[in-house]
């Protein structure tokens, strides 16, 4: 599973200008149509925004799971889950509308992610020589308070740069986003690549082709066909045929009906009621 929507995170050490950064680069991109939801990574293992003894507390207390509070100027959410992974904060966000999640924080969850861009807050040369190590790619660019000298861009003089770099990843990030979402989306592996991400980007870089999706391409093919809400599901040969055989097999168990062996089976899921399979 990966976001659907473009991924930032900015991260560093303490007091190293990640909340000012995200303060400025969310105020920028909403200038430019964006909407933007944050997420900030909290380090403290016992911490709750929730108060012990308060009713929201116990409702969370009795199984309650989300709870809802609600004033006249805002609604909160309080989720009982451990460890979310980013794929969750990104699908949920996006259910409120949100087309860009920026994340403060989370080093030790994106760090090695490929497809999250990462802007690196840094106080001396020494914490950009440390970084430098650990930052696989996608990192849009090191910052700091302090003018460390280039590469390292100064936040109160060079944002218009950070901006530019930000919204490069951000297009170039929907792009690749709009190409995967074209593959079968099984990281079957039989492109040739590990994942349909991986796929997609060099689809992006023009070095591979949509043509190249293994599943994509024997579609016309397949004995059997899944469509879920209008959305046509991938399958592998394999499974396409258990799913004929199956559905098949229990087709022909009932009165009247013959089965010659050799039918395609179509089978579409629409909503409650509405369910129509043929065969």
């Amino acid at each position: 599973m990966h976001s659907k929507i473009p991924v930032l995170a900015v991260l560093g050490r303490k007091k190293s200008g990640k909340t000012t950064v995200i303060e400025h680069l969310t105020s920028e991109l909403l200038k430019r149509g964006f909407s933007v939801a944050t997420s900030k990574h909290i380090g403290h293992g016992d911490f709750s925004i929730d108060t012990e003894g308060s009713d929201t507390w116990r409702h969370s207390s009795a199984g309650a799971n989300p709870v809802v509070a609600v004033s006249n100027n805002e609604m909160s959410i309080i989720f009982k889950v451990k460890n979310p992974k980013i794929e969750f904060i990104s699908q949920l966000l996006q259910g409120f509308g949100a087309n860009v999640l920026m994340l403060e924080g989370f080093s030790s969850m994106v760090m090695n992610d490929k497809s999250v861009g990462k802007i690196i807050c840094v106080r001396n040369l020494e914490e950009y020589g440390e970084f430098m190590k650990y930052a696989v790619s996608n990192v849009i660019a090191f910052c700091s308070f302090q003018d460390l000298g280039k590469p390292v861009l100064k936040i109160s003089e060079d944002f218009p740069v950070l901006i530019d770099k930000t919204l490069k990843f951000i297009e170039r990030r929907f792009r690749i986003l709009n190409i995967l979402g074209s593959l079968a989306g099984l990281d079957c592996g039989k492109c040739g690549r590990k994942t349909c991400e991986e796929m997609a980007e060099e689809i992006y870089l023009g070095k591979a082709s949509i043509d190249e999706c293994f599943p994509l391409r024997i579609k016309s093919e397949l004995s059997a066909r899944v469509s879920i809400y209008g959305q046509d599901i991938p399958l592998q040969p394999f499974v396409s045929e258990f799913i004929r055989k199956t559905v098949l097999g229990m087709i022909s168990s009932l009165k009247n009906v013959s089965i010659r062996g050799n039918e395609e089976v179509r089978i579409e899921v629409m909503g409650r009621g509405q369910i129509n399979r043929e065969v």
